[in-house]
């Protein structure tokens, strides 16, 4: 399950439904409606003014559009829970497959990481009750109140019913002709709930529906015609499925979507994406050409990015699934009203990292010290005028890997180099597992006694180039009916990892080298003790 979708079951309350009042009445509650033609989908229907769409993940299966209330300017004014609304497409014959998402993101500074979203079922939903089964974990449906039918659809009215008490709540409207449902589903505050229905309920009983337009790209081909990119077909597919708003801009390796009005940040943006990616390049080469194209999704601000998917305290993340990574603008402004973009670019050389990583290795994540660590390395990037100078070191990590090895809390370096990513991400622990894995890469990269021992220095390049080579070999092995099985290519990828750690350790006395880290750690200069 993608992490926007995560079950509302702890989030949603009691709902009560209520009576309709006068379309008069609702648009002056809510600045009125505009009109929204969606002719790829059949669908025509009035919008509230003060709702805004939200994009969704390409690997959604069900939920075709979804708007939410506008975030209001001043943020003291911001509400607990912001209104949705959802529309969902269910269909008899599905024609879309579900998949699941990329690793778990990285924790924010003096964050955790939550737990990893489940995939979603496999079996097809077709009708609205499977979909509340399977999305609204805790929750059922009312009896239904028959509607006008209109269009050959029935129309039918449900309440959304918590199993527990909760402070939130629901309300749906479904359209069924038989082979399809389409549904508009709201979720808000239990007390806004009344006035919230009056919008669902005119957007919902206003519905035309007729088929789908198929979207024509001939002008997409068109604007690249001239353009001499690699993966056009990709980049036609992503600019055809973009939200109305946003806009979209290419590298060579890249095609950037956006949500925020920063030009000056979006520029920075392009050109550091193709910069960091030669430093990456040049570090690990891949195992053969990449020739994908990934999707960067910058989002307007944490409300947008928590809407669009991002699991809770985190900043970005890196969806291999959907081929995209996602983060947000998070300009800072300090207390002498100086803003920064810092934590953004710090989120941006790290995923960007993941990103290339899953290509070059022949899409096998490496052990997650090895793999988080080099994405929390590569967040020290310094980049100016145009040119890498130097990587520093990451100023979300220094305090917490230090404060650890001086409580005696991180773990063992013959430990920590065989982890797995569920061990990596023990709630307890993965703080200080990102903490560790980013100082162990940097000291190993760092470190003058390194350099002066071959023993040690090896580590680095000889796992990489074990991990591609084994995975290679390994899925060489298997028979032609399972190297598209990801259990199998599980099996293939564990090995591969358990050589590579073998053969980058041979020779290694973990414990003079994990003293050797403890002296390094202690002498990192905290980058934001300087400011």
């Amino acid at each position: 399950m993608h992490p926007r979708l995560v079950p509302l079951s702890n989030r949603l309350a009691a709902i009560t439904l209520t009576a309709c009042l006068a379309l008069a009445s609702i648009s002056a509650a809510q600045g009125g409606y505009t009109t929204e033609k969606r002719a790829d989908l059949g669908l025509v229907f009035p919008r509230a003014r003060n709702y805004e769409e939200i994009p969704l993940p390409p690997s959604e299966s069900y939920v075709v559009l979804s708007f939410a209330e506008k975030l209001p300017a001043d943020p003291k004014e911001k509400k607990s829970m912001r209104p949705e609304m959802n529309f969902v497409w269910l269909e008899k014959v599905p024609s879309r497959k579900a998949t699941t998402s990329g690793e778990p993101p990285p924790p924010t500074e003096g964050g955790s990481q939550e737990e990893a979203p489940s995939p979603p079922d496999e079996k097809p939903l077709e009708g609205i009750e499977q979909f509340v089964d399977a999305r609204y974990k805790g929750w059922v449906l009312g009896a239904p109140i028959d509607g006008k039918e209109r269009d050959g659809y029935r129309a039918r009215e449900f309440t959304l019913m918590p199993k527990k008490g909760g402070g939130a709540a629901g309300w749906c409207y479904a359209y069924d002709n038989g082979r399809r449902t389409i549904a508009i589903l709201g979720t808000c505050l239990e007390k806004e709930l009344k006035e919230q229905v009056k919008i669902w309920r005119n957007t919902a009983e206003h519905l035309d529906i007729k088929e789908p337009e198929e979207k024509s790209a001939d002008k997409i081909k068109l604007f690249y015609a001239r353009k001499p990119l690699k993966g056009i077909d990709y980049r036609v597919k992503v600019r055809m499925d973009m939200v109305r708003g946003w806009k979209a801009e290419d590298t060579e390796n890249y095609l950037v979507l956006y949500d925020t009005p920063d030009q000056p940040l979006v520029r920075r943006i392009l050109r550091d994406l193709e910069l960091i990616r030669k430093e990456y390049e040049k570090l690990f080469p891949p195992a053969k050409p990449v020739d994908a194209v990934s999707t960067v999704r910058v989002c307007k601000s944490k409300e947008e990015y928590h809407s669009y998917g991002g699991p809770p305290r985190s900043a970005g993340y890196w969806n291999w699934v959907d081929e995209e990574l996602v983060f947000y603008d998070a300009e800072k402004v300090d207390k002498n009203h100086q803003s920064s973009d810092a934590d953004t670019f710090i989120v941006l050389y790290h995923e960007a990292f993941h990103q290339y990583i899953h290509y070059s290795t022949g899409e096998l994540p490496p052990h997650s010290w090895y793999n988080e660590g080099h994405g929390d390395y590569f967040s020290g990037a310094q980049i100016k005028d145009g040119k890498l100078r130097g990587i520093g070191p990451n100023p979300w990590r220094v305090h917490t890997i230090q404060q650890a090895i001086g409580e005696d809390k991180h773990v063992p370096w013959k430990e920590m180099i065989r982890f797995e990513q569920p061990q990596y991400y023990r709630g307890d622990i993965v703080h200080i597992c990102y903490a560790q894995g980013w100082s162990m890469v940097y000291f190993l990269r760092k470190s003058e006694e390194v350099a002066k021992k071959p023993e040690w220095a090896k580590i680095l390049p000889t796992y990489f180039d074990t991990l591609k080579a084994s995975y290679a070999e390994e899925l060489a092995k298997l028979p032609e009916a399972q190297r598209d099985d990801a259990g199998a290519r599980g099996a293939a990828g564990l090995t591969a990892r358990n050589k590579a750690i073998d053969a980058a350790f041979e020779g290694v006395d973990l414990d003079a080298i994990e003293t050797a880290w403890k002296r390094f750690v202690a002498t990192i200069e905290d980058p934001r003790k300087k400011k």
